[in-house]
């Protein structure tokens, strides 16, 4: 037992910097590929959660080679913005907010991954933060000011993000209340970043793992929108005079969406999206409820 959890302490963190590269190349390395070709967990990223990824992934690399220290600040700054990167994949992967079902849920993905051979997956989140912990441990007065700074800016640009969500959500709910109808209620939305994605919710903007529609999932994974989600729970209206719920993904949101946006793209290049099984790209309704091929 002493040499098996010796053997996970050396692969988790190698001591040599060499194959610890190595390492973290292949193991994130075929984490990406499961995802995205395998068991589909995380969609496409938007842009800036992309942008932080890519740069969080780079100073994870190079940070046992860097010997300039503004360039080592620097690289503090990125690892600490991967703290809150990798407890957010921890809390998406956890289904929710309550510390026992994230524990019970993450527990029983992880055994449903492990046996669809992917199971590698699950733990990159803490495989990388323990490299972050123990290189700020490492780390001088500087350079732990700047790990702080990289965990705090993103929180602090999220809250703005959800009081700027919240303003909206109470005009959509006041401007709801206003109107008797469906077109009436979406011409009346505010022509804005919240409005395309609350008209993309659930058919171009994934909102959650446990995705109904079996074989294929909105292609864009937008975080703190997510988090919105997750702390505003009822951000979807009812579809006048309907019982359903509006929007999910049907003609009807992807009709609205364009019309509200004509210029924005209603396909995205993500594996996801080109799934025979399910409502994928493949379908017709995507098509034909705009009429437009694209």
């Amino acid at each position: 037992m002493r040499r098996f959890f010796a053997f996970l302490k050396k692969v988790t963190f190698h001591p040599n910097p060499k194959t610890r590269l190595k390492i973290t190349l292949v193991y994130c390395g075929i984490g990406i590929f499961a995802n995205f070709f395998m068991l589909q967990v995380f969609c496409m990223p938007v842009m800036y959660a992309a942008v932080m990824c890519i740069a969080f992934f780079i100073a994870i690399l190079i940070f046992p080679f860097v010997q300039a220290p503004w360039v080592k600040n620097v690289l503090y700054f990125l690892l600490g913005m991967g703290v809150p990167i990798c407890v957010y994949c921890i809390l998406f992967l956890g289904f929710g907010l309550n510390p026992l079902a994230i524990i019970s849920s993450y527990l029983l993905f992880t055994l449903e991954i492990l046996l669809l051979g992917t199971g590698l997956l699950a733990f990159i989140p803490f495989y990388l933060l323990r490299h972050i912990y123990l290189y700020s441990k490492n780390a001088d007065f500087r350079g732990k000011q700047f790990l702080k700074a990289g965990m705090y800016l993103p929180l602090i640009i999220l809250a703005i993000y959800l009081i700027s969500f919240r303003v909206f959500l109470n005009k959509a709910i006041n401007i709801q209340i206003a109107t008797k109808t469906t077109d009436e209620f979406v011409d009346r939305l505010p022509n804005g970043y919240f409005s395309e994605r609350i008209l993309g919710l659930s058919w171009k903007y994934h909102t959650c793992l446990d995705y109904i529609y079996d074989g294929w999932r909105p292609p864009l994974h937008d975080p703190f929108l997510i988090i919105s989600l997750w702390i505003n729970p009822t951000p979807f209206f009812h579809n006048f005079n309907e019982p359903d719920l509006w929007p999910i993904y049907n003609n009807e949101a992807i009709k609205y969406y364009h019309r509200k946006f004509p210029g924005r793209p209603l396909k995205e290049s993500c594996p996801c999206s080109y799934s025979n099984n399910g409502k994928g790209y493949l379908s017709d309704p995507l098509d034909s409820t705009v009429g437009v091929r694209r």
